[in-house]
């Protein structure tokens, strides 16, 4: 499926290429996300960052205190787990949504761009075991 070239997996990848060239994850995604400021997406982003999913990206506190106690970094782990411990698999980002948030209470219908980051990094090789918060 290419997400890696579709509006947030592209935004994702170049987030990754300014945090090679020194930014700080947060810094990367706001440089690389102008004009297209959406929470769900960049708090998926950083929970991976945060909590080392992202390859060559040391873990950190990357996410406000308000992300960190919203459900979209947990969303992005899930769907990350599930990418990993499934290599093979070929899913969509509503594949992965609906496997990602199955055993959840009342989760949202859609995903709003969070399985795009999580896709995105796979294609790119970057999606790494991280830790469980």
């Amino acid at each position: 499926m290419n997400i890696s070239q579709s509006g947030y997996g592209i935004i994702t990848l170049n987030a990754v290429k300014l945090i090679r060239q020194q930014f700080s994850p947060t810094e990367a995604w706001q440089h690389a996300v102008a004009g297209k400021e959406k929470g769900c997406p960049k708090s998926a982003f950083l929970g991976l960052c945060q909590f080392g999913w992202v390859k060559d990206i040391q873990p950190g506190d990357y996410l406000s205190s308000r992300a960190l106690k919203g459900p979209n970094k947990d969303y992005a782990i899930r769907a990350a787990q599930l990418l990993l411990n499934n290599p093979e698999a070929d899913y969509t980002p509503h594949q992965l949504w609906t496997l990602s948030i199955s055993g959840l209470t009342n989760p949202p219908a859609n995903h709003n761009q969070q399985m795009n980051v999580v896709l995105a990094l796979r294609e790119a090789g970057l999606l790494i075991e991280g830790i469980t918060p």
